[in-house]
């Protein structure tokens, strides 16, 4: 198992994106007046982020959260709410 501090080996931006679509209504934050297109860019932020930085999650949540305000788009999270989805897709990454 990888640590929080290592990137996966294999890494497919589209397989990931596939994934979370599928998944996210079974998430335990999931809140079902929200839509995919709202928790799109947390997935993002958390599957790419073990690759464009070094670091746990904690450590490296700040730049993870600018990085959300950078991309959220229309998505109607708050950063509170799009933690724990940027988190969800960060740990299945390092993970794997």
């Amino acid at each position: 198992m990888a640590s929080n501090n290592s990137a996966p080996h294999v890494f497919n931006p589209t397989a990931e994106d596939a994934y979370w679509q599928d998944a996210f209504r079974k998430e335990p934050y999931y809140k079902p007046e929200l839509d995919y297109q709202d928790y799109s860019p947390a997935y993002r932020v958390g599957y790419t982020g073990p690759l464009r930085r070094g670091g746990s999650f904690n450590a490296l949540e700040g730049e993870l959260h600018r990085d959300w305000e950078q991309v959220k788009g229309p998505s109607r999270l708050t950063w509170d709410e799009a933690r724990q989805a940027t988190r969800a897709a960060w740990r299945r990454v390092v993970e794997r």
